[in-house]
């Protein structure tokens, strides 16, 4: 484990898959290579295959090895706040004074760099954790075709089985929580990239959720093989997130700031 920095009130963890991206060299961001334990390259950066892991499973679980590495294997005393993005994802602040894009591009590493980690951003993120908010990317809304909820853009794009097999498994361990994931499927919009910032107490919450229900999914699913299908629980996750927060915030008064998100091309 690599130490991290005990003047930092915040850390957000990047998961890196591609060994053509840099680390951008900003205090708060945190490499960990993915999958490291059936990867072919060494990063030269932490990897998710130490201590209590499932680095293994990658090819199903995507980002999520290194979101369950973390939770297993740092604690609340060195992680008060933390969060996770990708090597090519990251929160930016609203670069256009309409604020209405969700998401923006960026071709060039270096121009991204420079553009999305400024001190703004950082106070905007400190600022809103110690209020007691959470992070998470401005939801996404279907609009694709015809008006696809959030569960028909899902089994149309993937399958009604995983799906079934969620809302079973909700049912039986978190069954308050079955109404929300129902309003979730009804709607319209939903955050992408499994992307958050918030405190350790609230990602050990939403993490002891989140695997307890996919971990009941796994026995029961055959898993398409596929390649845009194998990350079958990192694309269910996305919506279990956006489920937990709403939940959330509907029930117990939490607070979400949204941000967009950079993309690196």
């Amino acid at each position: 484990m690599h130490p991290i920095e005990p003047y930092n009130p915040f850390v957000i963890f990047s998961a890196f898959f591609n060994k053509n991206f840099s680390v951008p060299a900003i205090s708060y961001i945190h490499p960990i290579q993915a999958g490291k334990a059936i990867a072919n390259f060494d990063l030269g950066m932490e990897g998710d295959d130490t201590g209590e892991n499932i680095s293994a499973q990658n090819r199903n679980f995507s980002e999520l090895t290194v979101a369950y590495y973390v939770w297993k294997n740092y604690n609340s005393k060195s992680l008060p706040y933390w969060g996770m993005c990708h090597y090519r994802r990251y929160f930016c602040k609203h670069l256009h004074w309409l604020k209405i894009k969700k998401k923006y591009q960026f071709p060039n590493q270096k121009e991204a760099f420079d553009t999305i980690f400024t001190p703004e951003l950082y106070a905007e993120i400190e600022n809103n954790l110690l209020a007691g908010k959470v992070i998470a990317p401005i939801p996404y809304r279907f609009l694709k075709l015809k008006r696809w909820s959030v569960k028909q853009q899902y089994i149309k794009d993937h399958d009604k089985v995983s799906w079934d097999l969620t809302e079973a498994a909700i049912e039986e361990l978190y069954p308050e929580y079955s109404n929300s994931f129902k309003l979730l499927g009804d709607g319209l919009t939903c955050c992408w990239y499994n992307m958050l910032v918030a405190s350790w107490d609230f990602w050990d919450g939403y993490l002891t959720f989140l695997f307890a229900i996919l971990f009941r999914v796994k026995v029961n699913l055959v898993i398409n093989q596929n390649i845009l299908q194998i990350r079958i629980f990192g694309n269910l996750s996305e919506r279990l997130l956006t489920t937990y927060i709403r939940h959330h915030e509907k029930h117990n008064g939490l607070q979400i700031h949204y941000l967009p998100i950079a993309h690196l091309s």
